[in-house]
């Protein structure tokens, strides 16, 4: 999104960046919205580990200013193999979540409803390794405030990892610290965008279309995720990611071609 924005579409990079914070910043609301009603969130922990987030978003911040300005072809294109990575790690986590053999039940299986696996990842956790939650969240925090780009998957990764939170606990949690995050975020990037940024017209209807639409997707995506069982999931998002990860990739390439 970011190098559509600021290449084809000539928007400012403070413009941009604070673009797609918003589109992120929409997409979690709706997340959140939706995993509170289905009870598949942690409020207490995502909002305290959403405050420790802020202050390695501003930081991330504050360094940024000083990388940005000499820095802009960095934003150019963004290359997916790490996106790539993530997503197979969720076809991956699919394959072996399967049924023993002589089993006639599959583990996750089911719809992950308000009634099923509620209270998953409610439980304290306990051992070093709990601990390293929060250097997982600094470092996405700090990858916000620097690129001003979301860390929603980042969040729920590490929650799965370190807190063993299931597929969808860990999502709904993530999405809260996304909201609080990309929300702090862009109010702190708004205050960077020159004012001559918003004198072009189709910067007035172009961003709130891309959030409306963008929230309507996510919605209509957590309707088809949350009837489906977590093995389902973990396959559904590691191919979502993937595509991503190679269409990044892509466009990357098409725009250096343009470019050349």
């Amino acid at each position: 999104m970011v190098p559509v924005l600021f290449i084809l579409c000539g928007f400012d990079l403070y413009l941009t960046l604070f673009s797609s914070l918003l589109v992120d910043c929409g997409n979690a609301l709706v997340m959140t919205l939706i995993a509170a009603k289905y009870r598949q969130i942690n409020i207490r922990r995502g909002l305290l580990l959403a405050v420790f987030a802020l202050m390695w978003i501003a930081g991330g911040i504050v360094v940024g200013k000083l990388f940005i300005p000499g820095n802009e072809d960095f934003f150019r294109g963004s290359a997916g193999i790490m996106t790539i990575i993530i997503g197979t790690s969720f076809i991956i986590k699919g394959i072996k979540n399967k049924p023993p053999r002589g089993s006639n039940s599959i583990p996750g299986d089911g719809p992950l409803t308000e009634n099923n696996q509620a209270d998953a990842g409610n439980k304290p956790e306990k051992g070093f390794r709990s601990y390293l939650i929060y250097a997982g969240v600094a470092l996405m925090a700090f990858h916000i405030g620097f690129f001003g780009l979301g860390g929603g998957m980042g969040y729920a990764i590490f929650l799965m990892l370190f807190l063993s939170y299931p597929v969808l606990k860990a999502t709904g949690t993530a999405m809260l610290i996304t909201f609080c995050s990309t929300l702090f975020a862009a109010c702190c990037f708004f205050f960077l965008i020159p004012e001559s940024a918003f004198s072009q017209l189709h910067v007035q209807w172009l961003i709130p279309m891309m959030v409306g639409l963008s929230m309507f997707g996510t919605f209509i995506g957590a309707k088809i995720t949350y009837s489906l069982t977590e093995r389902q999931i973990n396959f559904l998002i590691g191919g979502v990611v993937i595509f991503a990860g190679i269409l990044a990739t892509a466009q990357k390439i098409i725009l250096q071609l343009t470019a050349s």
